[in-house]
């Protein structure tokens, strides 16, 4: 579609078939056919290079504005989908909950069509589940954390928490059944009901699930 070149090809996109040359993206200009009329134009495609993050820094100055309305946009949804996961219920918005870093785990999510990632994940227990557990595993300990070694025994187990659960956001992970149910235990105690919690719930009961299963063929 484009050669060593600052001039790139116009192409007929056909599905299935138009692709990009290696480096570069496709870029697709498509138009469809409604119930009153025929398709405006026939679709086109364009391999065109990559911007270079080098070219996206020189700019950034003058991109600040625009990205802050993206910022502002990517902000919206999340108070959106915390309002809906809470099913009207939402009486307050934390800093955390839209900052720059939450707004790029939306984003990441987003272009991984709604799949969890390992980084999002992480973030969402930080927010949601360390303190609570912190606070729990203490108790449960018998500590009031007044000394560094009671901590770190505390931050540790936390620390195995946050690993087994974004551990789930893996196609290969598997759990023991130990494992599986210490996840869902501390996910219930932090009382926790949002689409992440959900989705990582119905992660471990089909994690679960097949455990069940290979034991059953085992017999």
């Amino acid at each position: 579609m484009s050669l060593i070149s600052n001039r790139h090809n116009v192409n007929l996109f056909i599905s299935g078939k138009s692709a990009a040359l290696t480096g570069q993206r496709l870029s697709k200009v498509g138009y469809k056919n409604t119930e009153k009329a025929g398709a405006k134009y026939p679709s086109i495609c364009v391999s065109v290079p990559q911007i270079p993050d080098s070219d996206i820094q020189d700019h950034v100055s003058r991109l600040i504005p625009y990205i802050k309305d993206l910022l502002g946009n990517v902000q919206d949804n999340i108070i959106r989908s915390l309002y809906e996961s809470s099913e009207g219920k939402l009486s307050s918005i934390s800093d955390s909950e839209i900052s720059v870093s939450a707004c790029i785990n939306y984003l990441e999510s987003e272009s991984t069509g709604g799949r969890l990632s390992k980084e999002y994940v992480e973030f969402w227990f930080d927010t949601n589940m360390s303190e609570a557990l912190t606070v729990l595993i203490a108790d449960k300990l018998g500590f009031d954390l007044s000394t560094p070694d009671q901590e770190k025994k505390v931050s540790d187990s936390v620390k195995i928490y946050k690993e087994l659960i974004s551990s789930l956001t893996g196609n290969k992970t598997i759990l023991t059944p130990e494992q599986i149910k210490a996840c869902k235990r501390a996910i219930e105690i932090c009382e926790i009901d949002d689409d992440v919690s959900r989705k990582l719930g119905e992660k471990l009961i089909k994690m679960s699930e097949k455990k069940t299963m290979s034991e059953l063929l085992e017999l």
